[in-house]
């Protein structure tokens, strides 16, 4: 297997990490088969498709919590989805095939991992727009070996669209991973200073200008404010993408949110609004995408301001 030697490289580079802070705090104890994902009917003139059309996905595979010998924690899966947002010639195909383990405190995950995203999370949907930097990009899905260590609060569904660290008084995570088909190295850490997360992500690879990310984030929920705020920039080597705004979680099932993208990966700067109810297994989402523009390789050009819905029975 192709990544059996960077696996190693990076197992080696982590041995003393591994008993570490070895007590996680996890939400919820699972072991065995496990599936979920969410079928979503949405509104958008923009995409291909037409107005209106459809999206499931699903998330499946086998996890289980180990006790004896050095490791803790095993487990693969794979993603399947009928819109595969970041490459859409992927469409109605099984993506992100990929294993995982664990010692102690730190985990491997080889395969089409996106493990690296950890600090640096952004879903592909709709309602939040993805920088994703070109040519070696923090959101891939090339094959690759990635090692988790610190104290993240683990997903061990493969799922890297969020992240939580462990609450405790200084809690750091950090990832180092390898991708052998651009010799890319990813390297990143978050902390949590007070009531703020901080997170770098640099990516470098061979002949390639070294890429660097760094986002600051916070809740005010300490000082009686349910508001979150947070600024993200990445500079690839050319160009430095912004991604800032506000979002409001007061009214009881619903968030609110309001930011601004510039620059991102094919040169569109807008700003963003949108609002989502959740209802037990069902969320209803309204967005607008306001003052949108492009200054890019694919020319320049001014968009109409666009409404976006989407219905969605997350399973």
């Amino acid at each position: 297997m192709k990544l059996i030697t960077s696996t190693m490289m990076c197992l080696s580079l982590f041995a003393t990490n591994v008993y570490a802070d070895g007590h996680e705090q996890k939400e919820e104890e699972k072991s065995g088969l496990y599936y979920d994902g969410n079928v979503e009917m949405y509104i958008d003139g923009e995409w291909p498709e037409g107005d209106m059309s459809s999206r499931a996905e699903v998330f499946a595979g086998f996890q289980t919590e180990l006790s004896d010998g050095p490791f803790n924690w095993a487990g693969a899966g794979a993603r399947y989805d009928t819109n595969y947002s970041l490459d859409r010639t992927l469409d109605n195909t099984v993506q992100e095939k990929q294993m995982g383990f664990g010692i102690g405190n730190t985990r491997v995950y080889i395969g089409e991992t996106d493990a690296q995203r950890l600090g640096f999370a952004k879903t592909s949907k709709i309602g939040a727009p993805v920088i994703v930097i070109e040519p070696n990009s923090r959101i891939d899905h090339k094959e690759k070996v990635v090692v988790t260590f610190g104290d993240w609060v683990n997903n061990d569904e493969f799922k890297f669209n969020q992240y939580k660290l462990q609450r405790k008084k200084l809690p750091i995570g950090g990832i180092v991973g390898y991708e052998p088909e651009t010799k890319s190295m990813y390297a990143g850490a978050t902390a949590r200073l007070a009531i703020f997360d901080v997170s770098y992500l640099q990516i470098s690879a061979e002949d390639k200008t070294t890429q660097r990310g760094y986002s600051i984030g916070t809740s005010l929920y300490p000082v009686g404010l349910p508001i979150g705020l947070g600024y993200e920039q990445f500079d690839d080597g050319g160009n430095v993408r912004k991604d800032y705004g506000v979002m409001y979680y007061g009214i009881k099932d619903v968030i609110l949110s309001a930011h601004r993208v510039e620059d991102d990966d094919i040169g569109f700067t807008f700003n963003y609004f949108g609002a989502v109810y959740n209802q037990g297994p069902m969320e209803y989402g309204v967005y607008l995408h306001h003052d949108k523009g492009m200054v890019g390789p694919y020319g320049n050009r001014n968009y109409d301001d666009s409404f976006k819905a989407t219905i969605k029975y997350n399973f």
